[in-house]
């Protein structure tokens, strides 16, 4: 009796399992982002073939994008162009969508917003297919954007002179060199160098740039508390500046320490976009380890008027990274990256 028992219960445990292993993918149709009703946008994304519960589903809220994970799935004809549509409504907010099969049976979808939203702004929902409606099965999410005041997530017109004017802040200089790489490149000369570059292509690009500084000097005077230097550098930007971007390179004790990353002022929404544009640029052209895009309260950013974002090249302090920081074609390229962000930015160009 107690073997047939133990024969029954091992049958069910591995008929379980497999069922749960094994259970038919769903396969991604179609995703389709809309205004709903003014206040919220509501992203559907359709599947047909096998199931999608609750358990499958897990989601991450970050810097501007959210991170949808689809287990027991497919990516289907869904990719970065195709089987995606975001409607003109709602264009303001949803920047883009991008799906990709990250491995077998689970699908990750990003979706980029031109502003942040709350984790507890974001609701999801597993709506049934319906014939008469003839709609797919499909996963629903629904995100709030009524809480943002309509500046925060609305930008203004690109061809508006107000948005032209960049403001470039080359960290350190003059008493200050900033961090000193193992074979004497100071980080004031690497961030003048690449904000001067910066500068020759925004202006080339059409934008007026203004420089905190152009050579190796302190912005107020030598000896000066941080805050005074700091505020004379943030007192650069007019009133009407659309963007302050200050350019710096990262040290450790460490030597093996490496890589790029960019920083914005906790809840600055602009700005943080801005941090993400600029990081994803760096890491398109530079190619260096990303270490991601964080909130930070450095001084620059927190007292700028406008959208700002400090970036860290890389490390002056890892051999490797002090030797490209100080190659002129590498700083070319820092510079070309820090123009397509800023191009992104007001969507005049870039690879968006």
């Amino acid at each position: 009796m107690l073997k047939r028992f133990l024969t029954c219960l091992t049958l069910l445990i591995a008929l379980t399992i497999a069922g749960t292993v094994y259970a038919k993918p769903a396969e991604l149709t179609e995703i389709n982002a809309f205004d709903l009703n003014g206040d919220t946008v509501r992203i559907e994304i359709s599947y047909k073939g096998g199931q999608i519960d609750y358990r499958n589903i897990s989601t991450d809220l970050s810097s501007g994008i959210l991170h949808v994970e689809l287990d027991n799935t497919l990516p289907g004809r869904i990719s970065r162009v195709s089987g995606t549509k975001i409607e003109s409504d709602t264009k303001d907010f949803v920047e883009k969508i991008i799906t990709n099969k990250t491995q077998a049976n689970h699908t990750s979808v990003q979706i980029h917003f031109k502003s942040f939203v709350e984790r507890g702004d974001v609701k999801i929902s597993l709506e049934p297919a319906t014939r008469a409606e003839k709609k797919s099965a499909r996963v629903v999410l629904d995100v709030t954007k009524s809480l943002l005041p309509e500046n925060e997530w609305t930008w203004n017109d690109p061809t508006d002179a107000y948005q032209k004017i960049i403001v470039l802040d080359p960290g350190h200089g003059g008493s200050d060199s900033g961090a000193i790489g193992p074979t004497g490149v100071t980080e004031k000369s690497v961030s003048l160098a690449v904000s001067l570059m910066a500068e020759k292509l925004l202006t080339n690009s059409g934008y007026k740039v203004i420089m905190t500084r152009t050579t190796d000097i302190d912005v107020a005077a030598p000896g000066v508390p941080d805050s005074t230097e700091l505020q004379a550098r943030v007192d650069k930007a007019p009133p009407n500046a659309a963007l302050f971007i200050s350019v710096h390179c990262n040290a450790f004790s460490n030597s093996t320490s490496n890589g790029m990353e960019t920083f914005h002022a906790p809840t600055a929404v602009k700005g943080a976009r801005l941090a993400r544009l600029l990081n994803e640029e760096l890491e398109r052209l530079g190619g260096l380890n990303n270490r991601g895009v964080k909130a930070a309260r450095f001084y620059v950013m927190t007292h700028s008027q406008c959208p700002a974002s400090l970036i860290e090249l890389g490390f002056i302090t890892n051999p490797r990274e002090e030797k490209l920081l100080a190659s002129k074609d590498y700083q070319q390229k820092l510079a070309q990256a820090i123009t397509n962000a800023v191009n992104r930015y007001f969507n005049q160009g870039g690879i968006d």
